[in-house]
């Protein structure tokens, strides 16, 4: 779930917006958590950025964070996978095939609305 640090120009309130998908982000109009006024300017946070064979299992929330908004998706499929397998517990199907789909670069979107449909048959047995 990606996650937007902002800073309202009108309180000067700092706030985090989390969103469902990368495309609720694109079409979302920001609002301060304070004063509601959409004067806001989104703030940039460090940037972790994975390179080739690098441990993402152990990265912090905020570094996972940084590759999730990255929109790498070669890069998250990676992270999922190295994630599972340090856990010890069975993610399920979806996440291995989800993981298995990104890390060969499809992309996130096609990814995310097969999930999403897919959820929803399960929704309506």
């Amino acid at each position: 779930m990606p996650s937007y640090d902002y800073r309202c120009n009108q309180c000067g309130r700092v706030f985090a917006l989390f969103f469902k998908s990368v495309k609720d982000y694109e079409t979302a109009e920001p609002r301060c958590t304070n004063c509601q006024s959409t004067d806001v300017n989104r703030r940039i946070r460090r940037v972790a950025i994975a390179k080739p064979g690098r441990d993402m299992s152990s990265f912090s929330a905020n570094e996972m964070l940084s590759v999730l908004d990255s929109g790498n998706s070669r890069e998250i499929g990676t992270m999922f996978q190295q994630v599972a397998e340090t856990t010890g517990v069975d993610p399920g199907d979806s996440y291995r095939d989800a993981a298995e789909r990104l890390t060969k670069g499809e992309s996130i979107e096609s990814v995310e609305r097969d999930l999403s449909s897919s959820a929803g048959s399960a929704d309506a047995e």
